[in-house]
């Protein structure tokens, strides 16, 4: 199952069709929210916000093991995070997508 995680400039998914939340603990502490399932284009998908929903939690204080190990937790195969932050290089403007290989 593909998981998403949100980041400052994406705290929810509108085509999410939403089935269900979870709430879990992990050995790391809780993670940033509780987990959303549903289907993106007819395919099983789960969400869960960097920064917790409403973004209240700062980027030193996200709990990162805790999301990844909920997540694995809840059966997530793939993960796509999602960010805001600038360019690494002068080159890499706005809409150039970074793949780290």
């Amino acid at each position: 199952m593909l998981a998403i995680i949100g980041g400052s400039g994406l705290t929810t998914l509108s085509n999410l069709d939403v089935s269900h939340r979870e709430v879990v603990r992990t050995p790391y502490g809780e993670p940033s929210g509780a987990v959303v399932f549903g289907q993106i284009c007819g395919q099983p998908a789960m969400f869960l916000p960097r920064h917790g929903y409403g973004h209240t939690i700062p980027p030193h204080q996200v709990n990162y093991r805790a999301n990844l190990a909920a997540l694995k937790e809840l059966g997530a195969e793939r993960i796509v995070g999602v960010n805001a932050v600038g360019g690494i290089r002068d080159d890499m403007g706005p809409r150039v997508l970074a793949v780290p290989d």
